[in-house]
């Protein structure tokens, strides 16, 4: 029996949580038959409807989806959805927005997407919106074609013919100054005078580096020993170095086996014969090695663990 508080009927719990749970299921029914993204979306979220996922060396990960990402998802990604429409992952992509879906597999030109892609930048509904960086004439393309082969998810790479070739673009990572600097402030000093005192002939590996390359092929005959052995205080930082065409002799062979970083060595056309060679067999770090004649019994250990070993046959 309905009971009553002040004179007004009372609806029992059950039957008022029950009334409620009705009218929300109603309100979700209608609102998934009105936009079917929502419908996609509730059904993926039941576990009734598979959630479409996409290999990460398909076509779509490799070629679209870093278009999407970089010219959409800003409009249409997780802090922004302009109409209700994702385009940060394959599923949201596919499951489409508030006028339903974008993509139409198999149909480019009937799909919304692509429609919007091709538009002028001038016209209100293009995509993206005047203002942000368009998509280039290959973007489009690769996009179209994608479409066009069914939108799949799992289609590898080379499997869509006539996409443009894909380009990577070119980053230069950012320098932390201060890093660098402390890095190379043990030798800095050190270097600093040496590059007075032999110019052109020292500089850094790279930019964020403290380590160092001699290239004292520069100074030809000009460059003999007792240069070599100013650079002793570098010794330990030095992982390229070419003394091609110099005058150093054997004289100094333990200090080139005491460069404990040494990966590239260019000998030719230097005085040196192959004790010096010989010397090098320490150098756990060396990868190349020119020289302009040695003996083969001479080069065979540092070949057998690795080193690439150049011979120029001709002095000059």
């Amino acid at each position: 029996m309905i009971g009553s508080i002040a004179g007004r009927p009372r609806v029992p719990a059950p039957v008022y949580f029950s009334a409620v749970a009705l009218v929300t299921a109603l309100g979700i029914a209608v609102a998934m038959l009105l936009r079917p993204a929502f419908a996609h979306a509730v059904l993926q979220l039941t576990g009734l409807e598979n959630t479409p996922q996409a290999k990460p060396d398909s076509f779509y990960a490799v070629r679209v989806a870093p278009l999407l990402d970089a010219h959409c998802a800003s409009c249409h990604g997780a802090g922004r959805q302009k109409a209700q429409l994702r385009l940060d992952s394959f599923a949201a992509a596919m499951r489409g927005g508030k006028h339903g879906a974008v993509i139409n597999p198999g149909d480019a030109k009937d799909s919304q997407l692509f429609a919007r892609i091709i538009l002028p930048v001038s016209d209100d509904k293009a995509m993206p919106p005047s203002g942000k960086a368009p998509l280039s004439k290959d973007d489009v393309t690769v996009i179209r074609l994608w479409i066009a082969a069914g939108a799949s998810g799992a289609q590898p790479v080379n499997a869509i013919k006539g996409a443009p070739a894909l380009v990577l673009p070119v980053t230069i990572p950012e320098i932390n100054p201060a890093a660098v600097q402390k890095q190379r402030a043990a030798l800095a000093s050190q270097v600093n005078e040496l590059q007075g005192r032999l110019p052109g002939v020292i500089s850094y590996e790279a930019r964020d580096s403290a380590n160092l390359e001699i290239n004292a092929a520069l100074k030809g005959a000009a460059f003999g020993d007792s240069d070599l052995r100013a650079l002793l205080p570098l010794r330990d930082r030095i992982v390229r170095a070419d003394f091609s065409g110099t005058t150093i002799t054997d004289a100094s062979a333990q200090l080139l086996a005491s460069m404990k970083s040494l990966q590239l060595l260019r000998l030719t056309n230097t005085k040196t014969t192959d004790a010096t060679i010989r010397a090098l067999a320490p150098l756990a770090s060396l990868k190349s090695l020119m020289v302009t004649k040695a003996a083969p019994a001479t080069l065979a250990s540092l070949r057998r663990r690795g080193v690439r070993v150049y011979e120029s046959a001709d002095a000059q």
